[in-house]
């Protein structure tokens, strides 16, 4: 017989994993709609699915939807290299030698528990209210995240490598370049794969001062209007950018660390 779907770690295979996603996602849409086309709970609430998709040709013409979601991208991108180009080399740094991790532990440890909204007022004084502050802040959320991922990929390729290289005579140098970079390199971009998700939940709090265009500002604004379709309209865009934008980080891991799996 069929092998007990419920079984433990035991993989699904592909097919039925598809199906069994199909029927996650209509079994949610199928409660939304008795919930809202029932009345059970307000549209002022809860809008229907059609209430919402009534809300993207509005949003589209009054808001400029499509241009936003432009915006939201290009100041996430840009947040998300700058956090890559200083945290990436840093955390190579600070994972292959310990005395530097040591040195700056009392600097970086404690940046974990940094609240990047209580930010957003000392970027405004630092940075004024144009695309510079909001950057900035989407640089912080992102780096304070993402260097303590790469300082961990680093630590954590296995020692057998390094002493082997070290048995055939390996420098420090190559040690670094040709066992601990390569070695380090799947995890981080799994790393960078997390912080696309870190950016994009920032992006909201990066818009909320003087964003003509963003998506955080088509839901800040919406919010205030009390026009909660198009709240959810705003936040199914930035879901589906999401999803593409972490697909994408997905397969370039695949194709460039296939020697991994």
């Amino acid at each position: 017989g069929h092998p007990a779907l419920m079984e433990v770690r035991e993989p699904v295979p592909q097919r039925r994993a598809r199906a069994l996603a199909l029927a996650g996602l209509l079994s949610f849409l199928g409660v939304w709609c008795v919930l809202s086309y029932a009345d059970i709970i307000p549209t002022v609430i809860l809008p229907s699915p059609t209430e919402v998709l009534r809300a993207f040709p509005v949003l589209h013409f009054e808001e400029a939807l499509v241009r936003s979601a432009g915006w939201s991208l290009y100041r996430v991108g840009m947040g998300f290299i700058l956090a890559a180009l200083v945290a990436i080399p840093l955390g190579l740094l600070m994972g292959t030698f310990p005395a530097v991790k040591h040195f700056l532990a009392p600097l970086v440890d404690p940046l974990r528990f940094l609240p990047i909204s209580a930010l957003v007022p000392l970027f405004l004084v630092w940075f004024g209210i144009e695309e510079t502050m909001k950057i900035m802040l989407l640089f912080v959320g992102i780096f304070v995240y993402l260097l303590p991922l790469v300082v961990e990929a680093v630590e954590n390729v296995d020692d057998v490598y390094l002493q082997t290289a070290t048995t055939l005579g390996a420098s420090r140098w190559q040690l670094v370049r040709y066992v601990l970079v390569p070695g380090s390199l799947p995890a981080i971009g799994e790393a960078l794969r997390v912080m696309n998700g870190i950016g994009w939940t920032y992006v909201i709090l990066a818009e909320i001062v003087n964003a003509r265009l963003g998506l955080g500002h088509i839901i800040t604004v919406a919010g205030k209007r009390s026009h909660v379709d198009q709240i959810f309209a705003g936040v199914l865009v930035i879901l589906f950018i999401g999803v593409v934008t972490d697909w994408m980080i997905r397969v370039a891991n695949k194709q460039l660390f296939a020697w991994k799996s």
